[in-house]
């Protein structure tokens, strides 16, 4: 990838809380203003990428309720031409119980329908919000983590919970199924927990997270591998081969948030492959490319940067890339 990427930038109106891209490279943004009355309206909405005029083309959107939370988190089906997004209602219904967040939308030819919706969340407390969500390769099951610590997967279509609520070790800051579909990691900033994706039962708990140089650190985001091709950049390193599909990436921000990792471990195994600095700052949002052979951050301090999924060697640096803290990104 040449360091002079072209790149651009896009006023879409609304600030952006979260962000998905389709298998047509269609860009889904949601976000808002949020409840009240600031007059910036809630949405979700898809756009195709206009290369020679540098710009986003809106393709269909979807106006919110101005009572509820802005969108905070999508997932794009991997089959169907559906997301799933997580959307809190408003304060008066969540100190009942009655936070049916968890939303389906369907990317019809007329415009974004609103489908079925389902509780996900414990919280009765209107502060708490969905952090994240991860759809199942094969489209059967989501994912859904939440900042009050609860783990909800639920079956799809009919978002009817897939085995009951798991309580993690704290906020839970990721979450991600691997390429089979069969595992499912949580990502908290202590702990990683690597669950069956059929029964929630344990497969591998990976705790105290630190650097190579034993410097203390916290688990920012967690990512399988989506490539089936062999792993080439520390092949001579492992025994076996190792194919990407069946590596687990894992962002390490250090306490003194000054410097942020990359580690790799082999899911075969659960040995750490290698782990690599990647920037002089904390990461706060991090994602693999569709096919799996890129890897993109954001961090603290504005910049973006995208890495070889075999090496971890940082491809491109783009610094300044924003004006306010980056909190999602799609690749």
């Amino acid at each position: 990838m040449p360091a002079n990427l072209d790149r651009f930038t896009c006023d879409i109106g609304f600030p952006v809380g979260c962000i998905g891209v389709t298998s047509s490279n269609e860009v889904v943004l949601g976000g808002g203003g949020g409840p009240g009355g600031s007059g910036v309206k809630n949405k979700l909405s898809v756009y195709k990428v206009d290369k020679e005029r540098q710009d986003l083309d809106e393709v269909s959107t979807i106006t919110l309720s101005s009572n509820e939370d802005a969108p905070t988190c999508l997932a794009v089906h991997p089959k169907e031409k559906t997301i799933v997004s997580s959307v809190n209602v408003d304060k008066e219904r969540i100190e009942k119980g009655e936070n049916a967040n968890c939303r389906v939308f369907k990317l019809a030819k007329k415009g974004i329908q609103a489908g079925k919706a389902a509780k996900t969340m414990l919280s009765t407390d209107d502060m708490d919000y969905q952090k994240t969500i991860a759809i199942e390769p094969h489209g059967r099951l989501v994912a859904n983590g939440s900042s009050d610590g609860t783990l909800a997967v639920v079956e799809y279509p009919s978002l009817k919970p897939a085995f009951p609520f798991v309580e993690a070790s704290g906020e839970i800051n990721d979450v991600d199924f691997n390429a089979s579909g069969k595992w499912l990691v949580v990502a908290t900033d202590h702990e990683l927990k690597v669950l069956a994706s059929k029964d929630g039962s344990s497969v591998q708990n990976i705790d105290k997270p630190h650097t190579t140089s034993g410097e203390q650190a916290v688990f920012r985001s967690s990512r399988f591998g989506r490539a089936k091709e062999q792993l080439m950049g520390f092949k001579a390193q492992q025994k076996t081969p190792v194919m990407l599909k069946d590596v687990l990436y894992t962002v390490l921000n250090t306490r003194s948030r000054k410097q942020a990792y990359i580690a790799m471990w082999n899911t075969q195994t659960w040995q750490r492959i290698t782990t690599r600095p990647v920037c002089r700052s904390a990461i706060t949002t991090f994602a693999v490319s569709n096919k799996g052979r890129l890897l993109a951050f954001a961090t603290a301090s504005l910049q973006i940067g995208i890495c070889d999924a075999h090496t971890l060697r940082v491809l491109v640096r783009i610094p300044a890339a924003h004006s306010f803290a980056i909190t999602c990104a799609g690749v």
